[in-house]
């Protein structure tokens, strides 16, 4: 099986999360395995769901940590030209669920490992592949890592996430509020009788609006710090007088912005809406939480990526989605690269690709990348965990 069959082979299991299924994945991985004698790792996390590891020992205690998830988001409800999960090849293109986010950059990275195996090469760190579950909703498999490896090393970190083959040193962070307005209903005719939650969630969307312009942050490469309100539910019928009214915020955020520093601020202030009589009961709960991360382009990691491309040091880009990167590297501490041959602006589209060209680029690219890095200096390894998630 070559590696566009390879790559047809990911794209034709249906992984999308909700429910995952990833363990369809991994069984793929060990029939290659299996095959080329290379020893390999699997770690349960349900029935059907699992990570999965390959370790190539190297030269030195370096350690160079692969990452990349299996899950994929459903193919949804827009029109294909071509079925989501046929791994479909027209016009130098892959099609499918996940061809760039991110089974491209999961089986570049695989590949390239195993070529360096099966020359008996011995790159000059040791190299972990790992593949995760769940990235798309929970990063459940990221979090089951970490709390089986909570000492493990690791001096750097690729995440082949898509980045159309660009350099990327970070991303920024996510925070996703639930934010309820309670009140008391009443019949629609006799509104004064009730406390109209709809109405006094407006007044929260404009203290949201107003913390968006007063708590915005600008970071190179990431970009602005951005707040959205991107849902809203309330009411029960026309005639009654709504007692709740729920919405949710999408929340993006760049360094040195602190999440918990945001959601007390809000609290804060609505809080002062109470006392003031501006509205009667609140409730805000966090659905999601990812810190930004980002790398410094002097580190190795990022010079030997930017080596092999031949860039400049000025050629290093930030993106907005987050990666397991922020489950593995809440803090930064570990040195991160975010590469892979995929275009972010397909992620999650109808008709989903990757160029066949830019995925055997990323073969050899990673196979570089793992056959170079270690060959400097030793810098001091980082805790995994990084401090804690």
């Amino acid at each position: 099986m070559n590696d566009i069959q390879f790559l047809q082979q990911l794209l034709q299991i249906d992984s999308s999360n909700p429910p995952g299924n990833e363990h369809r994945v991994t069984e793929a991985f060990i029939a290659r395995c299996k095959r080329k004698s290379l020893p390999y790792k699997v770690t349960f996390l349900d029935k059907n769901r699992s990570n999965f590891e390959v370790t190539l020992q190297g030269k030195s205690d370096k350690q160079l940590f692969l990452c990349g998830h299996m899950d994929t988001v459903s193919p949804g409800s827009g029109e294909w030209n071509y079925s989501p999960f046929s791994g479909e090849i027209v016009d130098g293109r892959i099609y499918g669920r996940g061809a760039s986010d991110m089974k491209s950059g999961l089986a570049g990275m695989f590949l390239a490992l195993e070529e360096i195996f099966l020359t008996d090469a011995v790159p000059p760190a040791t190299v972990t592949f790992l593949a995760t579950a769940g990235e798309e909703v929970d990063s459940c498999g990221a979090r089951a890592f970490l709390k089986d490896n909570e000492k493990r090393k690791v001096d750097a970190l690729v995440i082949a996430e898509p980045t159309d083959e660009k350099i990327v040193i970070g991303h920024k962070g996510a925070l996703w509020l639930e934010i309820i307005t309670f009140g008391r209903t009443s019949h629609g005719s006799m509104p004064e009788q009730g406390i109209n939650a709809v109405d006094h969630m407006l007044k929260v969307i404009q203290i949201l609006n107003e913390m968006k312009v007063e708590w915005r942050a600008e970071k190179e490469p990431l970009g602005q710090s951005s707040l959205a309100v991107t849902m809203i539910e309330g009411g029960v019928q026309t005639n009654v007088i709504p007692d709740k009214c729920r919405i949710r915020a999408d929340i993006r955020t760049v360094p040195p912005q602190s999440h918990y520093n945001f959601t007390e601020l809000l609290k804060s202030k609505l809080d002062l809406l109470i006392e003031q009589d501006e509205i009667f009961q609140y409730r805000v709960e966090i659905i999601l939480d990812r810190p930004s991360i980002l790398t410094q382009p002097s580190e190795d990691i990022i010079q030997i990526a930017q080596m092999l491309k031949r860039e400049s040091n000025t050629d290093h880009f930030g993106v907005s989605y987050y990666t397991d990167g922020a489950v593995l590297n809440p803090k930064s501490d570990i040195p991160t690269l975010i590469y892979g041959p995929g275009d972010e602006k397909l992620a999650h589209q109808p008709n989903e690709w990757v160029s066949i060209e830019a995925y055997r680029r990323s073969i050899q690219f990673y196979k570089q990348l793992i056959l170079n890095y270690g060959k400097q200096k030793v810098i001091q390894s980082s805790p995994l965990k990084g401090g804690g998630v």
